[in-house]
């Protein structure tokens, strides 16, 4: 299905590198598979189990950590280490060294391999600007896209009034998500407030569904797949907010906000 679910990936992320950037360049990012597992599962089919990694730069080069949807890291940390050329580069994770070449779409696993075994729950076999391809050790194959990072901000209702009676609110700003169904969590504990998580997600539908490809915030309680309310707009929109009396949140896009004002597109 992976073929099938590749072709949903037609628009460039605004902030990914282009295709014919060196191979540090598109594995640096935040990259899931919840759009692929989201579909495969309401389509009756075998999902891949839901994977996210973060691959970051530091001084050595970069790191790569498994994480879960709140960007916490679940699993261990490798090094990756790339030896790069104009043509066909050499990606280490951990202790797996492969060959990558250059295509016209990114970089994919190279034709002729080392014959070093490599023992891993997964491993990268292409990365492109719209995300990564992995092979599992099963043989199949999932696609993780890109993520663009989201901040939002969100209020909710104290269960106790203020002293005058008026309502008390719990804010909470600068909450970092991504729009690849990262999350964030509001309330709870010794805030006073009902805990929820907010959720964001950049929906292409697959075909023959006639919905617009679209950017959509949702709200959850207690439920980790079931939505309380969510709200959505056109998939180049800059913000997506919802105000449900009971909570309010808004959530900015990075790399998609426009000017606003006279002149403005």
């Amino acid at each position: 299905m992976v073929a099938g679910y590749m072709l949903l990936q037609a628009a460039v992320l605004a902030t990914a590198p282009d295709a014919g950037s060196d191979i540090a360049d598109l594995l640096s990012g935040t990259f899931s598979n919840e759009e692929q597992v989201y579909f495969e599962k309401d389509a009756g089919r075998a999902a891949p189990p839901w994977l996210s990694l973060r691959i970051s730069r530091n001084k050595d080069g970069l790191t790569l950590e498994p994480i879960d949807a709140y960007g916490e890291t679940i699993g261990a940390t490798k090094p990756v280490v790339i030896s790069a050329g104009a043509a066909r580069s050499t990606v280490r994770v951990g202790s797996c060294s492969r060959y990558f070449e250059r295509t016209g779409e990114g970089w994919r696993y190279g034709a002729v391999q080392n014959r070093m075994a490599c023992k891993q729950d997964y491993q990268i076999i292409a990365v492109n600007p719209d995300g990564v391809q992995l092979r599992l050790n099963d043989g199949s194959e999932t696609i993780l896209k890109r993520a663009r990072p989201v901040q939002c901000w969100a209020a909710i209702p104290k269960a106790e009034p203020k002293a005058d009676g008026s309502t008390d609110w719990v804010f909470a700003g600068d909450l970092a998500l991504h729009d690849q169904g990262g999350r964030a969590r509001v309330g709870g504990g010794d805030s006073g407030a009902e805990a929820v998580t907010l959720r964001m997600r950049a929906v292409h539908w697959p075909a023959p569904s006639r919905n617009r490809p679209s950017m959509v915030l949702y709200v959850h309680k207690q439920d980790p797949d079931r939505a309380e309310s969510y709200s959505w707009a056109d998939i180049d929109a800059s913000r997506v907010g919802l105000n449900l009396r009971w909570m309010q949140a808004s959530c900015t896009i990075s790399g998609a906000e426009r000017p606003s004002g006279p002149g403005a597109d």
